[in-house]
């Protein structure tokens, strides 16, 4: 037999959802907090937006103190003094280490490399069962860099927006 639900029994179930969601949303940092870089590198924009100048670039690990709050984007000080976009940070401090159970300590690009999947011993790995592949581009890739300045007026001329 199948039951049938009453519009009154359909409201209590979809209000009981929402109010378990509210319960479960994770609440936004707060200035004066604490958060770690959780990305291998980010940009830390002048103002608050993807595209434009960039006051410089924090690595996975860093951490900076959260000085202002303005929608999805946090002023931040500390590595460098910016604008960083949420997706780019974790709350909280977060110790970074080469060893299960902290200790010693990773080297930059050791971090960088462990955040792709990769080692130097996994890349080596990997060349050396693949010595019929050209790596040459892959590299150059890896050494290509954006100047943020040129891609914000690049925009602007081109009126694509970039206020995001």
């Amino acid at each position: 037999m199948q039951r049938v639900r009453t519009s009154k029994q359909w409201f209590a179930v979809i209000a009981a959802g929402l109010a378990l969601a509210g319960a479960v949303a994770v609440a936004a940092p707060k200035t004066g907090s604490t958060v770690t870089v959780r990305v291998m590198s980010a940009k830390v924009m002048k103002s608050p937006k993807f595209i434009g100048p960039a006051a410089g670039s924090v690595s996975r690990g860093d951490q900076l103190t959260i000085a202002e709050i303005k929608g999805d984007w946090y002023r931040v000080t500390g590595a460098k003094t910016g604008w960083i976009n949420r997706t780019s940070v974790v709350e909280g401090k977060v110790a970074l280490s080469s060893s299960p159970g902290g200790g010693g300590a990773a080297s930059r690009d050791e971090v960088e490399l462990a955040g792709r999947g990769f080692t130097p011993d996994v890349e080596e790995e990997y060349r050396g069962k693949h010595p019929d592949l050209d790596f040459s581009h892959v590299e150059a890739i890896e050494k290509t860099g954006i100047d943020l300045s040129e891609l914000g007026a690049f925009v602007d001329e081109g009126g694509l927006g970039g206020d995001q």
